[in-house]
Parts: structure tokens; sequence; C-alpha cells
């Protein structure tokens, strides 16, 4: 198999959100983040939001077949 990217789901909590919460996805991650980078990143969504909390974070590598 082949690395094609990496993408992180990332959802967040507020009662402005429908249901009161929203997942956003961001492609073209590093191939294999480690937690600490992913801290880092989500820290970096919230100090950016409107008083959004942090849901969960999801990691999906995608891989070809080649």
């Amino acid at each position: 198999m082949n690395w094609k990217k990496t993408s992180i789901i990332v959802t967040l909590n507020n009662e402005n959100y429908a249901n009161g919460k929203k997942a956003r996805t961001f492609n073209n991650i590093v191939e294999d983040p480690t937690e600490a980078q992913i801290k880092l990143f989500t820290d970096a969504l919230l100090l950016l939001s409107n008083g959004d909390t942090l849901g969960d974070t999801e990691v999906v590598k995608h891989d070809t077949l080649d």
C-alpha cells in the first residue's frame, strides 16, 4: 500500500451549532501525526474559535492499493 493522504476530523461542541456540535475535516495532514501534534492543532482551533470545546478527533489515513 502507498500512502495517499491523512485527514483529521475534529468535532467541536458549541450551543450555537445545530445539535450542539460541528465536525470539521482537515486534509493533507502529515502522514503519521503524533499525539502532541494533534493536541497543538486542536488547541489552536479552540483558541481561534468563539467558545468551542473539543468533542473528539479522528485521524483517517488514506492508502492506495497499486
